[in-house]
């Protein structure tokens, strides 16, 4: 019988904040336009109790303070030195210089400047009014606003904290009742208003942005027995059924801590487990036979032809076989199965479960099922191994109309558009999903044909891995982390040359993302389409008031000016939407390079030419004769 342990939580009583409008004054700046600030560490949070948590300023520390984002330079990082430390570390005093105050008085805010720690951790995106931005939850996160020249920073997260002993190096944390555990980014608001109160929000969906939940946190940790690690979680984490911390040695699960109280680890609240060595168990992998799916009457999606990517067209309950692609290589004993995410192709709000109803898995098949009523989407599942790794992970396409063939045999629609684009004005639903040259996995489209912001998705947040000169990714790490895109200016994704991921000679291979039946075309194999002057080819028209073009006849291929996400961009968000578009082939162009049918409607240049593969660009699909 497994054994479980109960944690006590160390909780202090809630301490209101607030501020008295008498002493709110305005920053001193002086003749020189420099601001001297106060920073301090509340002292009535529940986190200086047992010195867990952040609760002192240390040499090194960077606080990021912002201001009116409409003056140049409104923002800055300052690093603390010694000498900028009180002797209990409790606050820090320095100078700024060239930061002007967000005047928000018309608003009813009496707050003008705000800060963030760690700065390390915080999105830099446009502009930090939403106060600020952190990339995710799981740090010793704080934020403030001022008080005149004072910036009084309080804790954002509630904290767990654990030391054990053993061979291991890193953990993840999930609840034992699904719960959300963490958001990416994490976004906060702290401002003291007319009202005499400090408002305090914790996540906002903005325009220019969409913050992901997510149902596990992972970490680093140090396994002396002596040390102190902490797990931070966002405001008013619940935990119904107690939650579960694995522990691991490398890529090995090797360890297990349970617990089923049912606990809340509120914002500023401590929960202390102590030592927790002798309470782990040894992991012991489950036989993949024991598992039955839950999901009943399931139809065969494959009909015997296997692919990265199926289309459902009527609502109910699917399965397949956990296989490479359309080859017949088992993916690997499947041990779980997980939701990555979902998206409507737009920027309208979705959650968890909108496209894809349920998921499961049995004797090494994968089982789904819908919602009673379509909703048109894309989703992406995926396969995980007894070590809770991804070992394949296959594309869900819902369109909203049926996909059909145009002109050459090509589909009449990107991969993962949810209707076919026609002459007239175009729209996010007929974008499609994008692809880095040679990998299996899609990410998500634009927003909408006026924004550079990715469409909203349910689930794990699409994260970038950017390096200027050196690919970071691997076919073994696109694999294990289909929801990355490994970015690298103008070269390839993968340290290791492939040249050979979606053309195999003239064959159709595992990791071509398009349904059965389908394939990446050959740009040679498709000269209308992919011409070296696509502007010369017949029944080429240009239409610039639709930000479109059409290729051929009978009936007339139409593709919308998508845009692409640059090779160079750090950030997951599109480039060049309304003029240009970038579409793969299967041909790769060199070693770094990939071939693509290159539109540029700014640059007045319309044809074949090559880009690196680390960019993401559109598929559109050809019949595999």
């Amino acid at each position: 019988m497994k054994k479980t342990f109960v944690f006590a939580a160390l909780c202090a009583a809630a301490i209101a904040v607030s501020c008295n409008k008498n002493v709110i004054d305005e920053p001193v700046v002086n003749n020189n336009g420099k601001m001297t600030l106060t920073c301090v560490i509340d002292p009535g949070t529940k986190l200086g109790i047992d010195n867990a948590g952040k609760t002192t300023w240390e040499v090194g520390d960077e606080i990021l303070i912002h201001g009116e984002y409409t003056k140049e330079g409104y923002c800055t990082t300052v690093a603390l030195a010694a000498d900028n430390i009180s002797a209990d570390g409790k606050t820090a005093t320095f100078t700024i210089d060239g930061v002007t105050p967000y005047d928000r008085t018309s608003s009813g805010y009496k707050s003008n400047l705000y800060a963030a720690f760690p700065a390390s951790a915080v999105v830099m995106e446009n502009h930090c009014y939403w106060n600020t931005r952190f990339t995710e939850t799981n740090h010793p996160l704080m934020a403030g606003c001022n008080n005149g020249n004072t910036i009084i920073f309080r804790n954002l997260c509630g904290v767990i904290s654990f030391r054990v002993s053993g061979s291991f190096d890193s953990y993840t944390l999930t609840g034992n009742s699904d719960e959300v555990v963490g958001y990416s980014p994490y976004q906060t608001r702290i401002r003291c208003k007319d009202d005499e109160s400090i408002s305090f929000d914790k996540v906002r969906d903005g325009d220019d942005f969409t913050s992901v939940s997510t149902k596990k946190v992972s970490g680093s940790l140090v396994a002396d027995g002596n040390t102190d690690n902490f797990i931070f979680l966002p405001t008013g984490t619940n935990f119904a059924a107690g939650f579960t911390i694995n522990f691991y040695d490398g890529e090995d699960l090797v360890k297990v801590a349970k617990t089923s109280t049912a606990v809340n680890v509120g914002r500023s609240e401590l929960l202390v487990l102590g030592d927790i060595t002798s309470k782990l168990e040894n992991y012991v992998a489950p036989t993949s036979s024991d598992h039955k799916s839950a999901i009943t009457g399931a139809t065969d999606i494959t009909s015997g032809n296997t692919a990265n990517c199926y289309i459902v067209n009527s609502p109910g309950a699917y399965k397949f076989p956990a296989v490479k692609g359309n080859s017949a290589t088992e993916a690997g004993n499947v041990f779980g199965v997980e939701l990555l995410w979902e998206t409507c192709n737009t920027g309208d709000d979705l959650s968890v479960n909108d496209v894809i109803a349920a998921v499961d898995f049995e004797d090494n098949w994968i089982y789904f099922k819908t919602p009673d009523v379509l909703r048109p989407g894309n989703a992406l599942i995926a396969a995980k191994n007894a070590q809770d790794n991804i070992i394949w992970s296959w594309h869900i396409w819902v369109p909203a109309t049926p996909v059909g063939v145009g002109g050459e045999n090509f589909m009449d629609r990107n991969l993962g558009a949810l209707s076919a684009p026609v002459v007239g004005p175009i729209d996010a639903t007929t974008f499609g999903l994008v692809y880095q040259w040679g990998r299996k996995d899609p990410f998500p489209g634009p927003a909408s044909a006026e924004s550079s912001s990715p469409a909203k998705v349910a689930g794990t947040a699409i994260s970038v891995v950017h390096d200027d000169t050196t690919p970071q990714g691997s076919l073994a790490l696109a694999t294990l982390n289909p929801t990355v895109l490994y970015n690298a200016n103008n070269i390839d994704w993968s340290s290791s040359e492939n040249n050979s991921l979606w053309k195999d000679g003239d064959a159709k291979t595992m990791y071509d993302p398009c349904p059965a039946g389908y394939r990446v075309p050959i740009a040679e194999s498709s000269p209308i389409v992919f011409a070296a002057d696509i502007a010369q080819s017949a029944g080429w028209l240009k239409d610039e008031t639709n930000l479109l073009f059409t290729v051929g006849s009978d009936p007339a291929l139409v593709f919308p000016l998508g845009g692409y996400i640059d090779d160079y961009s750090a950030s997951f968000s599109f480039s060049k939407i309304g003029v240009r578009v970038a579409i793969w082939a299967a041909d790769a162009a060199s070693g770094s390079k990939g071939s693509v049918l290159d539109v540029r409607f700014d640059k007045g240049t319309q044809g074949l030419s090559s880009t690196a593969k680390s960019r993401a660009a559109y598929v559109r699909c050809q019949v595999d004769k």
